[in-house]
């Protein structure tokens, strides 16, 4: 692939032979796809049958996972996430006064998840809302002690937009949802078909228009910034509903495997640079992302050399601008880079990480420190 990385383009869809999202959520209790992982958050926390009026969230997050609670000011509590030679640890606080308990198991992985503490804060009489995102394809997708499990669909595939909701004992409230508004999902629409464009013209060796990269990424993030303003009480639309029923969840899951199989054993030996997470589950873990952790000082000249290659990888998150950390609990913002490993791409492109990684080590004659 010419680039790597970057917002999904509208795909083909072959027909599915494997399960679609709408079959791994048949042994739930009651669910309702949404517009937005925000949506999502909201709609939960609008269900619970108390007044909410603290929560207590991990401190590694990004701004869209707290704006529902400051929208509803609700006083937010942070526990630490941190890095260390063991992987993500959680510094927990199990007495904490709270009405809500905000669990993330981050990017795909069983030495991630958080079920003991979710069981624990259950146990203890508290409303628990797990953000299951980052595990949503993992084997293992949810833990059924919460109360609800939110995510953001559209993450993972090519659709213009996709929340989801999930209450694992009753039925979720009657609550008024309304269609997205249609110039929002157009904008989305018209971005990602640009992509596609842009992508087979590279990939094709075909003229470039001018300015047709700078087009369609000005219309994703006037989607982006919409989203921001417009996502309470909004259904998913019918473009991404009738996608999620054609999209082959099974293929997806072992194309991602695969890839982050590739990244792992490659990139194991570095000190400087080396996998987040401790273990990998080749079986039954998913990765939305494959995170690897970088020294402070190397990680924003890596993502630079990257995108020189045509390699986008994203940091999770940009420090969120509305919460005050312990310092300790802020260099997981300063260290993570998530490298690309989703269906799109194949062994080759995973190669071309890894080289591209390598000869930024080379060229800051960093060996396997």
């Amino acid at each position: 692939m010419f680039e790597i990385g970057s917002e999904f383009w509208n795909e083909s869809v072959s027909n599915r032979r494997g399960k679609s999202i709408f079959n791994m959520l048949n042994s739930v209790t009651d669910y309702l796809l949404l517009f937005s992982g925000r949506t999502a958050i909201d709609f939960a926390l609008e269900d619970v049958a108390k007044i909410v009026t603290s929560v207590y969230v991990p401190s590694y997050c990004c701004q869209s996972m707290l704006q529902p609670f400051i929208d509803r000011n609700i006083k937010i509590e942070f526990y630490d996430v941190i890095f260390s030679s063991k992987g993500v640890q959680y510094v927990i606080d199990y007495k904490k006064q709270c009405d809500v308990f905000f669990a993330v198991s981050y990017f795909g992985f069983l030495s991630t998840t958080m079920d003991d503490v979710i069981e624990a804060f259950k146990n203890n009489g508290v409303i628990v809302i797990e953000d299951i995102t980052h595990r949503l394809l993992s084997e293992k997708s949810y833990c059924d002690k919460a109360d609800y499990s939110v995510a953001s669909i559209r993450k993972w595939v090519a659709i213009p937009s996709g929340g989801l909701v999930i209450k694992h004992q009753g039925a979720l409230a009657e609550q008024e949802v309304c269609k997205p508004p249609e110039v929002l999902i157009d904008i989305k629409v018209r971005a990602m078909t640009q992509k596609y464009e842009y992508i087979c013209d590279m990939e094709n060796g075909r003229l470039i228009k001018e300015n047709q990269k700078e087009n369609y990424l000005a219309l994703f993030s006037e989607f982006n910034k919409g989203i921001q303003f417009e996502y309470k009480n909004l259904e998913i639309d019918e473009i991404s509903r009738n996608l999620l029923n054609s999209i082959d969840v099974d293929t997806i899951r072992k194309k991602r495997q695969s890839n982050a199989s590739i990244l792992y054993e490659s990139l194991r030996k570095y000190d400087s640079v080396k996998p987040l997470v401790n273990s990998f589950d080749l079986d039954n873990d998913c990765p939305l992302f494959f995170p690897i952790k970088v020294k402070s000082y190397l990680r924003d000249g890596l993502r630079n050399h990257l995108i020189s290659n045509k390699i986008y990888c994203p940091v999770h998150w940009p420090y969120p601008a509305s919460i005050g950390l312990k310092v300790e609990s802020t260099k997981i913002y300063c260290e993570e880079l998530s490298l690309i490993c989703d269906q799109r791409y194949d062994n080759k492109d995973m190669k071309k990480i890894i080289s591209s990684i390598e000869e930024y080590l080379c060229d800051k004659k960093i060996k396997n420190l």
